[in-house]
């Protein structure tokens, strides 16, 4: 990931980038991450109060949002994730960065992993969750693919 790319937890003041990076959200994207605003509206929802249970994430590089990713149901030890990179940022590390910054997070916190739904025609994403570790365990009821990313045990049980 370029190194003027810096990924950290959403704060208020971002809330112009991240709309308008839901704005240029391209046609595939929007299909594949956004179906009816769906997740522009529970990312928005941060901003206003109205989305709880959730953790968000941006990558910026500048004022220019180039990456978003947030977990759900955070009393879970292994939360649902999401994420979304800017159209023409993909394939250069932006969704590598903000998984292992996400990850460590997690791992200081005492999760256990992550688990994430993608459409079972979302080839580059598939191609992302497994170069991060991200193990295929079956099909979602939506009728996505289901994956998980489990993280290795701090003090593992003696054998």
């Amino acid at each position: 990931m370029d190194a003027s790319i810096i990924v950290r937890p959403m704060a208020a003041p971002d809330a112009p980038a991240v709309q308008e990076f839901f704005d240029v959200m391209d046609e595939e994207s929007t299909a594949f991450f956004n179906v009816n605003h769906g997740n522009e509206k529970r990312t928005m929802g941060y901003f206003d109060g109205s989305t709880k249970n959730h953790a968000f994430w941006v990558a910026m590089q500048g004022n220019v949002c180039v990456g978003i990713s947030f977990i759900w149901d955070l009393e879970k030890a292994i939360p649902w994730f999401g994420i979304a990179v800017r159209s023409g940022m993909q394939g250069k590390g932006v969704g590598t960065g903000m998984i292992a910054n996400l990850c460590e997070t997690l791992k200081a916190h005492g999760y256990a992993g992550l688990l994430l739904d993608t459409a079972k025609t979302n080839y580059a994403a598939q191609h992302l969750y497994e170069k991060c570790g991200f193990e295929r365990i079956g099909t979602h009821p939506s009728g996505e693919w289901l994956y998980i990313l489990r993280f290795a045990p701090t003090n593992p049980l003696p054998q």
